[in-house]
C-alpha cells in the first residue's frame, strides 16, 4: 500500500501549520530533528520514573508531529542535504528504543503471553527494520518504496491512542505495545517482498 493511504496524510495541514511557525523563527530543519529527539527522550523518561502516560502520549505526539516538520521545513526553505537526513534518520531509531524501553518496567497484564523483555525487543527490532529494509531498497534503486500499513506515524499515533486510553483502561499502553509488535514484523514482511519485485535481479555476463 502506497504512501497516499498513510496517516501522516491527514496530519499534513498540521504540520505545514507548525512549519509556517519555526521557519518564522528561523529554526534550522537540524534543530527541530534534536528537539523531536528530546521530546521523544523526555516522553521515555516520565514513563520510566513516573508512569505518567497521558503526558507520555502527548510528548510522544509532539515528538513524531516534529519529525514530519523538519523534513517540511528543509523542503520549503530549501536546506535538504544528504547529512540532514542522515541525522534525522539516525536520530529516530534512537528516538523509538527510547520510547519503547519504558515498557521493560510496566507491570505485565498479561503474564500467559510472555514476559515484557520479549515483546519490547520483538516491537524495537520490528520497528528498526521496518525502516532499515526501506532505506536499503531505496539505495540499490527501488522506487515507491513508502509501503505497508506499519510506517512511524502508524507506529507512534498506536503508542500515543493507547497511551491516552490508560486513565480509562490501565491495560491499554500495553495492548498498544502487543499489535505494534506484529504490526511491524509483518510490515517488514511485506516491504521484503515488494522490494523484491521491484529491484532488478543480477545479470549474469555471457562468457
Amino acid at each position: 500500500m502506497p504512501s497516499r493511504y498513510r496517516l501522516r496524510r491527514v496530519f499534513r495541514p498540521l504540520v505545514q501549520g507548525v512549519s509556517r511557525v519555526f521557519i518564522k523563527f528561523h529554526f534550522s530543519p537540524n534543530s527541530i530533528s534534536v528537539l523531536s529527539f528530546f521530546v521523544m527522550c523526555l516522553a521515555g523518561l516520565l514513563l520510566f520514573l513516573f508512569n505518567l502516560f497521558t503526558l507520555y502520549g502527548l510528548l510522544v505526539f509532539f515528538g513524531g508531529l516534529l519529525d514530519g516538520v523538519d523534513g517540511e521545513v528543509a523542503r520549503r526553505t530549501g536546506r535538504t542535504s544528504q547529512r540532514g537526513g542522515f541525522l534525522d534518520s539516525f536520530l529516530d531509531r534512537l528516538a523509538d528504543i527510547v520510547v519503547l524501553l519504558p515498557f521493560l518496567c510496566i507491570p505485565n497484564p498479561f503474564p500467559s503471553l510472555g514476559p515484557s523483555w520479549i515483546w519490547v525487543f520483538l516491537a524495537t527490532t520490528g520497528c528498526i527494520l521496518v525502516s532499515y529494509t526501506r532505506s536499503r531498497a531505496t539505495a540499490a534503486g527501488a522506487t515507491d518504496t513508502d509501503v505497508g500499513l506499519g510506517g512511524r506515524s502508524e507506529r507512534l499515533f498506536l503508542l500515543v491512542v493507547t497511551a491516552l486510553l490508560h486513565p480509562f483502561n490501565p491495560v491499554m499502553p500495553y495492548v498498544g505495545l502487543l499489535l505494534m509488535t506484529p504490526l511491524s514484523h509483518l510490515t517488514v514482511l511485506y516491504r521484503v517482498l515488494v522490494y523484491h519485485n521491484r529491484l532488478q535481479p543480477a545479470v549474469i555476463a555471457k562468457t
